[in-house]
């Protein structure tokens, strides 16, 4: 694991070593959102709809759809894709919130249906090449702003080894229930049977 880590993070450096010797063009932004009320969130589609970022730099223009829904159907990707060329557009990517507002709303066994499940995909597409071509409408020039590096004390996250022991945590609280829940029920079911049979 460790060693596909290391691999991963010289290819990203060697990537930006040779992004930032290219020439430096300027830049436009544009963005538009569309919520199709034909979708719902039982359908999979959150109430934050089809958000569509377009950036161009020189003549290359790349679309970035974010779908709000949890996950997507294999396919639906790239059907997304070769669409957007149609309109002009060069390279993108389809990214979902894995939004939770979508689970546990239909009877299945994932409680959801992911992006273009249950969804049309040339309605979804549609309404994707509607919110692009908004997206092209209103592109603009932007600059970049400076980063920074900022250091918060005392920040506490989630570890490797507190993640384990919230785990063990569940793991004995279930079976410490499961032992519970016997004797207190057989004895509630015992009590109740003599109860009936003296009524």
């Amino acid at each position: 694991m460790q060693e596909s880590l290391d691999e991963l993070k010289a290819v990203a450096v060697a990537c930006l070593e040779k992004a930032v010797l290219k020439e430096r063009l300027p830049f436009q932004v544009g963005a538009a959102t569309v919520i199709p009320e034909e979708f719902t969130i039982r359908d999979g589609m959150g109430p934050g709809g089809i958000t569509t970022i377009v950036v161009k730099v020189g003549k290359q223009k790349a679309a970035y759809i974010v779908i709000d829904g949890n996950n997507m159907v294999s396919g639906l990707r790239e059907k997304v894709l070769s669409a957007l060329h149609s309109l002009g557009i060069d390279d993108g990517e389809v990214f979902t919130t894995d939004t939770h507002a979508v689970s546990a709303v239909i009877l299945s066994q994932r409680g959801y249906n992911a992006v273009g499940e249950a969804i049309d995909h040339e309605r979804l597409i549609a309404h994707i090449k509607e919110a692009t071509v908004v997206a092209m409408s209103k592109l603009e020039h932007v600059k970049t702003a400076s980063c920074c590096n900022i250091t918060v004390p005392s920040v506490k996250v989630i570890g490797k080894k507190r993640l384990e022991t919230l785990c063990l945590l569940v793991d004995r609280a279930i079976r410490k229930a499961k032992r519970i829940v016997v004797p207190i029920f057989g004895i509630s079911g015992l009590f109740l049977m003599l109860i009936l049979l003296f009524v």
